[in-house]
């Protein structure tokens, strides 16, 4: 599956119960590490790849399943002993509570985070399916399970466990998912958006957006953020582009800083090539991926989004950064965290950057979007 080709594993060289250490720094911006840096530099088998929030806690997720929790928003991090069957791959968060699925066996775990125990509640499923993903539809908690040519949907209930398997739902599982009002949208690894009501019995595919780069008009299918800003569902698709989606209905309005194509300047810098995340917190909008690795903020007011490396993501004569990629955000009292493949990272929300002229020329947007914005409100989607 395109997951096992776009994710590896994260090793920590610690002890279970050991605190993380922050690395030495030298002169910084105003992004910081707020966790020990992982070896190789986060490149090999060893990258931070999930972070959320558990009251005032942080916890972060490697990709070899190892769980690490702060004891207060980024400092005191200790590695959270795993005594039990299964490694954790997925995960849902709740004030102290914090639903764990794993993978070789699949279970399913209901962990209190303060006092760190879990119990296995038992999801009816074989050990060879894995629990890709855990969220809530209409208030019942949900899991996505899935084995090659599998797939499982159970929503939880007083008594036991529904099966709620449709065949509308493709077989596959979702990268992440948004519960909006009486809706839970699904953005999947490979088959496009999905979304369920209170008032549905099936899942519906949302139409896919439209891709518009290099005189390329097809869909895009592999959405991978989704976030819910100023009154829209905004989707980021796995190769760039981010889609507007007003009430989250058609039409849709793509947003970039650039067109590419034979009349526009291929130095024009554009958002993140891969996006693996997004983040709606506090009144503004977060990208983040790969090339660049440093989030983007959007400035909606002029449709661009800005490159927060210029809050000083690199430092030590840029031999140091954040990481190569960044997998997951998340956003705690005034501040914003990154799981970015080296460190978790971390930005005051003040100093999170802001539009300005200057930065019209320093990375080449053009200054007449006419052209632009057009385009990519054009025909969007293509096959309503």
């Amino acid at each position: 599956m395109m997951r096992f080709s776009l994710l590896v594993g994260i090793l920590l060289a610690s002890c279970s119960g050991d605190p993380v250490k922050t690395v030495p720094t030298g002169p910084q911006g105003a992004w910081r590490p707020a966790s020990a840096e992982a070896p190789g530099q986060g490149e090999t088998d060893a990258f931070w790849r999930r972070v959320t929030v558990s009251g005032k806690r942080l916890l972060a997720m490697t990709g070899l399943g190892e769980i690490w929790r702060s004891q207060a928003y980024s400092s005191g991090w200790v590695k959270m002993a795993w005594p039990y069957v299964g490694t954790p791959y997925s995960w849902y968060a709740e004030e102290d509570t914090l639903w764990v699925g794993t993978e070789k066996p699949g279970r399913l775990y209901r962990c209190a985070v303060s006092n760190w125990s879990c119990l296995d509640l038992g999801l009816p499923i074989a050990d060879s399916l894995m629990v890709d993903h855990i969220a809530r539809l209409h208030g019942r908690l949900t899991t996505f399970s899935t084995a090659y040519r599998i797939r499982r949907l159970w929503s939880a209930k007083a008594e036991g466990w529904d099966s709620i398997l449709s065949t509308e739902f493709p077989l596959d599982a979702p990268f992440h998912s948004l519960v909006v009002g009486d809706t839970l949208w699904a953005a999947t690894w490979e088959s496009g958006l999905w979304y369920r009501t209170t008032s549905d019995s099936v899942w519906k595919r949302q139409a896919a957006p439209r891709r518009i780069a290099l005189g390329l008009t097809d869909s895009v299918t592999h959405p991978r953020g989704l976030a819910w800003h100023n009154g829209a569902l905004w989707v980021a698709d796995w190769g760039g582009v981010v889609t507007r989606m007003l009430g989250g209905r058609s039409p849709y309005e793509a947003v970039d800083n650039c067109v590419w194509s034979s009349i526009q300047s291929t130095s024009c810098r554009l958002g993140p090539i891969n996006i693996f995340s997004l983040l709606s917190y506090r009144g503004r909008l977060y990208s983040a991926g790969f090339f660049g690795a440093s989030p983007h903020v959007l400035d909606e007011a002029h449709g661009f989004w800005i490159p927060t490396e210029i809050a000083g993501w690199c430092w030590d004569n840029d031999n140091v950064c954040g990481g190569k990629r960044t997998w997951d955000m998340v956003g705690l009292g005034d501040t914003l965290y990154t799981a970015s493949s080296r460190f978790i990272m971390k930005i005051p929300l003040s100093q999170v950057p802001v539009f300005s002229e200057s930065l019209m020329d320093r990375f080449h947007w053009p200054r007449d979007t006419s052209f632009r914005d057009s385009l990519f409100r054009r025909n969007n989607p293509l096959r309503p």
